[in-house]
């Protein structure tokens, strides 16, 4: 899955707790996020909607892979797919004109792309309410840095959600020309 999609969902799940302040990185196929404010109760909300996004879909309880700690959270894949298609579901109901550029979970999304388009094979995101620090590794084995302020970011994320549509708008006329 490309880390726009996997930040995006990861991001979704953030914004239920609240969570201000994280820092993530990748181990694997799996994301770790840790954080002051990821401590018991927290981590029980996420595990619960989970669990409820599972039991709608008829699937096993025992299936879920979240884990975690006093302070951190581990992401698998199967979690992420899982929060992807409850934030697709939201999404839809919602429709585009409802969705905002300066939530947590748009702006990992662009994040994201962003890690995508360098082809990034790990990375470490540093967030604070304030600023955004990643770091992360090319293919050819060179590190990069880059900062951006949240200011920065959300336009970095309307552009980006500008150019998402009109691409989607192009392919959508061609369908109806053909």
């Amino acid at each position: 899955m490309p880390y726009a999609k996997s930040l995006r969902a990861i991001g979704q799940s953030l914004e239920k707790l609240r969570v201000q302040a994280f820092r993530l990185e990748r181990e694997g196929d799996s994301y770790l996020v840790r954080s002051q404010s990821l401590r018991g109760t927290r981590q029980w909300i996420l595990k619960n909607s989970l669990a409820e996004t599972v039991a709608d879909a008829g699937t096993d309880q025992e299936s879920i892979q979240l884990t975690g700690g006093d302070g951190w959270l581990c992401y698998g894949p199967l979690d992420i797919a899982r929060l992807d298609a409850q934030g697709q579901r939201k999404r839809q109901n919602l429709g585009f004109a409802q969705m905002r550029g300066d939530k947590l979970s748009q702006l990992l999304r662009t994040l994201g792309e962003h890690l995508d388009r360098k082809e990034a094979t790990a990375f470490q995101i540093s967030w604070t309410p304030d600023s955004v620090s990643v770091e992360y590794r090319m293919p050819d084995g060179l590190h990069e840095h880059k900062d951006f302020t949240i200011e920065r970011l959300h336009k970095l994320a309307l552009h980006s959600r500008f150019r998402r549509s009109n691409r989607n708008a192009l392919f959508g006329s061609r369908k109806f020309r053909r």
